[in-house]
């Protein structure tokens, strides 16, 4: 399995490279098995917030109308959800209109107390020299440089580096993700054109790094059961009673 080390850290967006050296980075990144069952369905949960509450996508101003609005976000789930691709697909994005300034992992839920969460939440500040753009972001999971696809955000707008512009998503996990190491990849669209133009991933920011993960269907519950057996000795049972009856027959008589 190719890891990292096939691919150097030096080699990032805009680095210019040569065809040859391009082919052998595409070579391995294919290279890569995705530890991801691709038998096993893939399933996730999400949810939005922004600026502490449940982010209610509205009208945004790459939208003439709700419907339309509605109408882009279905086209985008069904262009970017549950998608493999490779490193090599977003490396080479080289806008310098648009970073992602900084993002941070949460790790919420670990069912089994096995070390891996299968619930975590993903923030992220991104940023533009524009006072005001439209955009949305994908955020995959991944290991040695493949990457799926978990959750297509609403579209939102940034507000040129205000730090105060933040997106959260919460996600659960469903199925599809044993237990292991992931990368997350976070992607950034603009909403205009559906143009990627910033990337953030674990060679930028370490928090995406080997994030210790299960999906829900990996996370075991192992309830103790006490069992109480109680015995009865058949002769000793037999002699106690012979006993009892013996002593009352002649308490009887006594009397």
């Amino acid at each position: 399995m190719i890891g990292k080390g096939c691919i150097m850290n030096a080699l990032r967006p805009h680095s210019v490279l040569p065809p040859l050296l391009l082919s052998f980075f595409a070579l391995c990144a294919s290279a890569s098995v995705f530890a991801i069952d691709s038998k096993e369905s893939v399933s996730v949960s999400a949810k939005e917030y922004r600026n502490d509450v449940a982010y209610i996508p509205t009208k945004t101003l790459s939208s003439t109308s709700p419907s339309d609005s509605e109408d882009k976000q279905a086209l985008r789930k069904q262009q970017h959800s549950n998608v493999s691709k490779s490193f090599s697909s977003v490396s080479m994005v080289n806008n310098t209109d648009y970073w992602i300034y900084d993002s941070w992992v949460t790790l919420d839920a670990d069912i089994d107390y096995d070390g891996y969460f299968s619930a975590f939440t993903v923030e992220f500040d991104a940023d533009t020299i524009f006072a005001n753009v439209p955009v949305y972001a994908v955020i995959y999971l991944g290991q040695d440089e493949r990457y799926q696809s978990i959750h297509v955000t609403s579209e939102f707008s940034l507000y040129g580096d205000d730090s105060t512009d933040g997106f959260v998503v919460e996600s659960e996990l469903i199925s599809g993700f044993p237990s292991g190491d992931y990368d997350i990849l976070i992607e950034l669209y603009d909403a205009y054109n559906d143009e990627l133009v910033a990337f953030s991933d674990a060679y930028d920011d370490a928090d995406l790094s080997y994030v210790s993960l299960e999906s829900n269907n990996y996370e075991y519950v192992v309830q103790d059961t006490v069992v109480v057996v109680e015995e009865y000795g058949g002769t000793t049972g037999a002699l106690a009673l012979f006993g009892l009856g013996a002593f009352m027959f002649i308490r009887r008589f006594k009397l």
